[in-house]
Parts: C-alpha cells; sequence; structure tokens
C-alpha cells in the first residue's frame, strides 16, 4: 500500500473537488492558470489570490507556504505564517507545525475550505478490482475518483 495525500473540497463554489498525491510534488493554489488546485470561475474565488499558497508535498509529509496572498491561509483556523528557510528544516521530521499539515487538518483559503487525509491505497499497477489506481510514474490526479 501506498500513503497517499487527499484534499477535498469542503466549502466554497467547488465543494467535492478532490485532488489525490502518491509521491513528491509541488501544489501552487489559487486562481491563476499556472494553479493546479484552480479556484476560478465565481464571484466568490475573485478573493483569493491568482497564486494564493503552494503545498509541498512527500507522502505523508504537506508543508502549506502562503504566498503573500492579501487574505492569508489558514491551518484549522490558525494563520499560516510565512516559511523561513533559515529555520524550517526541509524535511519530514521538521519540528515546526506553523505551516505543516496533518491528517484531518482543514486547510482554508477566503470561504473554500479543502480537508487533509492521508489514505492508503494500491501502489501503481495494482489496482485491486479492476484498472490500476495509480498509472507507472503518475503522481497526482484532479478531481480523484480514488475511493481509499
Amino acid at each position: 500500500m501506498t500513503t497517499t495525500v487527499r484534499l477535498t473540497v469542503l466549502t466554497g463554489p467547488h465543494k467535492n473537488h478532490k485532488y489525490c498525491f502518491c509521491g513528491p510534488a509541488q501544489c501552487l493554489i489559487g486562481r491563476g492558470a499556472d494553479c493546479y488546485a484552480r479556484f476560478s470561475g465565481t464571484p466568490q474565488d475573485m478573493s483569493i489570490s491568482r497564486r494564493h499558497c503552494q503545498l509541498e508535498i512527500n507522502p505523508p509529509f504537506v508543508r502549506v507556504q502562503d504566498l503573500g496572498s492579501l487574505n492569508g491561509t489558514y491551518i484549522n483556523g490558525k494563520k499560516v505564517g510565512p516559511v523561513d528557510s533559515k529555520t524550517v528544516p526541509d524535511s519530514p521530521d521538521s519540528t515546526r507545525v506553523e505551516n505543516v499539515l496533518s491528517n484531518g487538518d482543514l486547510l482554508s483559503i477566503d470561504g473554500t475550505t479543502l480537508r487533509v487525509d492521508f489514505v492508503d491505497c494500491p501502489a501503481a499497477g495494482h489496482g485491486a478490482d479492476g484498472p490500476p489506481v495509480w498509472q507507472p510514474g503518475e503522481t497526482s490526479k484532479k478531481d480523484c475518483p480514488i475511493a481509499c
């Protein structure tokens, strides 16, 4: 089994969209066309910055960095502080938790809230009853159909 990070949109106009990651990835979140998790198209989305925040993912490690958004990024209602590369080590063993997401945490950006779940899924090429969940070399899925 492989640990998969699943982000599920709980509130806002993009409710029920899911994003899954089974390997190292950077996930840019915002309104911009270059964002992997893009929240645009509705009036409510206008309060989200074009490049709002970025997730550094290496399952089960997830760290969020606010990218200077006007309205902030929040974990469980607490505003995320800036990541200082001099004080936050680049490893999952970081003792600083302000920017590190845990299983079940809520990540909020201006009326859009995502829940972070760490789930076990079959590894690439090993689907239980049907096609493989992950294709070899695949590390992320938008509108993720994974039920595990």
